[in-house]
């Protein structure tokens, strides 16, 4: 974990001023100091120290918090990352975190952080609707029970440039038949199981699973001369003859930029005995401080170990890797890697309602078009609980979802004996 805070230092210390960290002993290693509240517990292992809350009761979120005070001025806006997580027997558990006044009415911008025993890097922005020198970094824990394990606290200025981390979650991938997709990393599809990234120890091991708004993404750091590539492997081959196309979203912002790359290879092992053959796309990155799809036909794909032919009926590897003119370390944030045969679902084929829903990510008000009577919405959480209900009973449906927490959700819409499922995130 604190190979992630020294990187967002370097990264800083190129930057003005503005951008420097607000808070001190935010990686905690510095001990009992610059924080309070009654969450406030640094425990240390394995050279690495946190913050560690053990909630035994629930009540209001205010009654367990770790704060730091600082200046916070009105209008300004903040980026707040972290990295957080639960543990095992908890497994999933929310936290309210922000920025607010340390004194009365004790005014707050606040967002909601979905937690799971996999550590996660998060990323919030918060333009500040008060203003006060008594003010205060927060997050209040004190609604559910369960552990909450706090580390490497950033609370910086938005100077403009969009920051080096995505705000946003990438764009969720189309809805299509199970059969004809082959993912490796996506929240929308069913993954191969026993996915390992940075297999067998060699490439980047710099590696963090990150969530913005419900949607998890892999956060990758490539440092040159080496290590420059990541290394996939799912522990057995599969047949992927009927896959046609090749999709990848990746994040990168960086001032080594020059002659930049991020290449992806697929590996085919005939037999399991070893790589027989790979094919490659070569691609040059172009585009920086937003999320980039690539979406196409595996025909495109030109180099490899004997790629000419692109067998790919024992595939067992994917490498991504990413190279450029300059030495130094860059983060690559990626999300859904997945093969495809270039459909998508119909109403023909499956008994699934066509379904228009607008906007995803959603803010406050979710719109639903279909040709059909829409009888029935279900939205439900992460943990499977429905929050949202309603019975529209007509071809559209606007569905007011300003109540519920920033996160990922589940909504079934049904029409007659047809339904569907969508993913939505809510900010």
């Amino acid at each position: 974990m604190k190979k992630f805070t020294l990187l967002l230092l370097m990264i800083f210390c190129g930057m003005s001023m503005q951008s420097q960290n607000l808070l001190s002993n935010g990686d905690f290693e510095g001990g009992a100091t610059d924080w309070f509240g009654n969450a406030f517990n640094i425990q240390c292992d394995g050279g690495n120290c946190f913050n560690l809350a053990d909630v035994a009761t629930a009540g209001n979120a205010f009654d367990v918090n770790l704060s730091q005070g600082l200046e916070i001025v009105q209008g300004e806006t903040y980026i707040l990352t972290f990295d957080a997580s639960t543990d095992p027997t908890t497994a999933a558990r929310t936290m309210i975190v922000g920025i607010g006044l340390n004194e009365a009415p004790f005014d707050a911008d606040i967002e909601t952080a979905n937690l799971t025993d996999v550590t996660q890097s998060f990323e919030f922005t918060f333009t500040a609707t008060f203003g006060l020198a008594n003010s205060r970094v927060l997050f209040d824990m004190g609604a559910e029970t369960g552990v909450v394990v706090i580390d490497n606290v950033s609370l910086v200025l938005d100077d403009g440039s969009g920051g080096n981390m995505p705000t946003e979650a990438a764009p969720v991938p189309p809805a299509r038949d199970p059969n004809a997709v082959f993912s490796i990393y996506s929240d929308a599809y069913t993954n191969q199981p026993n996915v390992v990234f940075g297999a067998f120890n060699v490439g980047t091991l710099d590696i963090t699973e990150g969530e913005i708004g419900g949607d998890n993404h892999q956060e990758i750091v490539f440092t040159q001369p080496d290590p420059q590539f990541l290394l996939v492997d799912w522990g057995t081959i599969v047949d992927n003859t009927a896959m046609t196309h090749f999709h990848m979203d990746y994040w990168i912002d960086t001032s080594l930029d020059a002659g930049l790359i991020a290449n992806p290879l697929w590996s085919n092992h005939v037999g399991d005995a070893g790589e027989t053959s790979s094919f490659g796309l070569t691609n040059p990155v172009t585009t920086f401080g937003q999320w980039v799809s690539i979406d196409v036909p595996l025909t495109d794909f030109d180099f490899g170990n004997n790629s000419n032919n692109q067998q790919r009926d024992a595939l067992r590897q994917f490498v991504l890797t990413v190279a450029g003119a300059d030495n130094g370390a860059r983060t690559l944030f990626l999300d859904n890697v997945y093969l495809h045969n270039d459909t998508t679902l119909s109403t023909d084929d499956f008994n699934t309602l066509s379904i228009n829903a607008f906007p995803n990510p959603v803010v406050n008000t979710w719109n639903l078009e279909t040709i059909e009577n829409i009888t029935e919405v279900s939205v439900y959480n992460v943990l499977g609980e429905r929050v949202l209900q309603a019975s529209p009973n007509n071809t559209t449906a606007t569905l007011d979802l300003s109540n519920l927490s920033a996160g990922l959700y589940i909504a079934n819409v049904t029409s007659g004996a047809k339904s569907t499922t969508l993913k939505l995130i809510k900010k």
